[in-house]
């Protein structure tokens, strides 16, 4: 599981284009775990194989519904063309008082109307989808990037009380005169390992973003939906 784990954290940096990402906590220093925290290791590491699955199934949705909109797109941008020939047709049998032809383009011109209306719910409704798709692949990601930084977060605090335990200096077992002159050791980061917990914070507030973005993106997506679907059930 370890192997699938590092595999799946390598596809989020590539995926997400988050090359931020802390590199993975040393093993050696992992290897005296109470019960609760192999416990809780375990539980985070299931937690992120199903959520890549469900990022996975997101993915594939978005895939399938991307064409959509602009095929509506297109398929209206010739609509309106004939709307407007019509039009044109309308006006010349009008004043050449032709009322059989003026009746039958009337009626064209009615039906190629309302083909617009349907047309234009539709790709509302193609466009707010695939747009709640993408934001719920981002939320998606934004879950699975959490779950890693909670992961390395907790794993960065068993190898720090390992290496405590062990009587590991850190970063306070000196250095030469270059390294200490341009490289100040913190204090309160012995190991290093300070950037994990500030990785898993900032993740928490991406996550926060991505909750409101989705949330806003199925708002509108739902008004598209109804307009759609209210057009199309009073047929």
């Amino acid at each position: 599981m370890k192997k699938f784990i590092l595999f799946c954290i390598s596809c989020l940096i590539i995926l997400t284009g988050c090359s931020s990402i802390p590199g993975p906590v040393e093993e050696s220093y992992l290897l005296d775990k109470t019960p609760a925290e192999s416990e809780k290791i375990n539980t985070l590491e299931q937690k992120i194989i199903e959520k890549n699955k469900e990022r996975q199934t997101v993915e594939k949705r978005l895939k399938e519904i991307s064409p959509l909109a602009p095929q509506t797109e297109e398929e209206l941008k010739l609509l309106k063309k004939e709307n407007a020939a019509l039009k044109e047709m309308v006006n010349f049998y009008s004043q050449n008082k032709d009322a059989v032809n003026l009746e039958k383009k009337n009626k064209e011109l009615k039906e190629n109307e309302e083909l617009i209306e349907q047309k234009t719910n539709l790709f509302n409704y193609q466009k707010a989808e695939t747009e709640m798709t993408q934001a719920n692949l981002d939320l998606k990601s934004a879950e699975l990037n959490l779950l890693v930084a909670e992961l390395n977060y907790e794993k960065s605090k068993i190898a720090a009380r390992n290496r405590e335990k062990q009587g590991d200096p850190g970063n306070q077992g000196g250095g030469n005169f270059f390294t200490n002159l341009f490289s100040k050791p913190d204090p309160d980061d012995k190991y290093g390992y300070k950037k994990y917990e500030n990785y898993y914070k900032k993740q928490q507030e991406e996550l926060t973003k991505a909750e409101k973005k989705f949330k806003e993106s199925e708002k509108k997506f739902l008004e598209a939906k109804a307009a759609f679907d209210s057009k199309n059930l009073n047929k």
